[in-house]
């Protein structure tokens, strides 16, 4: 297969990762507003029940369908072991959107935690399709 990072790919991997992050965030406010902040055996039906009746829920959803289609092209494209690592970029962009929307706090060392993925993405994204056996 082949491996060549050309921009519609990276465009899509980017796409995909925007997508998946936008519907971690939905899925967030989805559960904040339940107004259930510990989900236990004792309040697991009304917790689904008030979940299901959030539109932030269904759409987060929708856009997870939408997520799966755009990994579906990546995929379609390069090696899953090079694809996954690269597609990443969540790590980043769920922490830097839930400090804009959900207003949570997100501490120095989440950053550079973030900063170290990036960096191991950045390695893998360089490193060969296929690696050649040496006899």
């Amino acid at each position: 297969m082949k491996n060549n990072l050309t921009f519609k790919i990276i465009g899509l991997m980017l796409l995909s990762d925007i997508t998946e992050s936008a519907g971690e965030l939905l899925f967030k406010k989805a559960v904040l507003l339940t107004g259930i902040d510990h989900v236990a055996a004792s309040n697991f039906i009304t917790f689904l029940l008030k979940l299901a009746a959030t539109p932030h829920l269904w759409l987060g959803i929708l856009i997870y369908a939408l997520n799966f289609v755009l990994w579906m092209a990546v995929l379609s494209r390069l090696d899953l072991s090079i694809a996954f690592p690269i597609s990443n970029a969540a790590y980043v962009i769920v922490p830097f959107l839930s400090m804009i929307t959900l207003h949570e706090h997100v501490p120095l060392i989440r950053w550079l935690g973030a900063a170290l993925i990036l960096a191991g993405v950045t390695l893998i994204s360089r490193s060969p399709g296929k690696e050649t056996a040496t006899p």
